[in-house]
């Protein structure tokens, strides 16, 4: 069972249900993302400006690095949100979709 924590925040599902219900974002592209926030249970709370990274480096390292945070603070994070950049993720779904005809 994917972990809940991966489930897409609920507005982001009312937005676009069809591709976002049954997904979890372990398996969304770091090049959709723009952000991502996590919510510790000392308080503290981390943003990451994925948005900014992909213009330093490339998707696989900014994703490794990524993984590897979330694993190693697993035990402390209370939350994760994600935001997604929704207009690039419909528009290549759109553009993938009409190659398929």
């Amino acid at each position: 069972m994917p972990n809940p924590l991966f489930r897409p925040p609920r507005h982001l599902v009312k937005e676009w249900p069809e591709v976002f219900e049954d997904l979890y974002m372990n398996t969304m592209p770091v090049a959709y993302l723009d952000l991502v926030h996590l919510e510790f249970k000392d308080g503290r709370v981390w943003e990451i400006d994925i948005k900014t990274e992909l213009d330093k480096t490339n998707p696989e390292s900014i994703a490794d690095i990524l993984l590897h945070t979330l694993k190693e603070y697993k035990d402390e994070i209370t939350k994760i949100d994600f935001k997604v950049n929704v207009e690039r993720l419909k528009r290549d779904i759109k553009d993938s979709t009409k190659n398929i005809f």
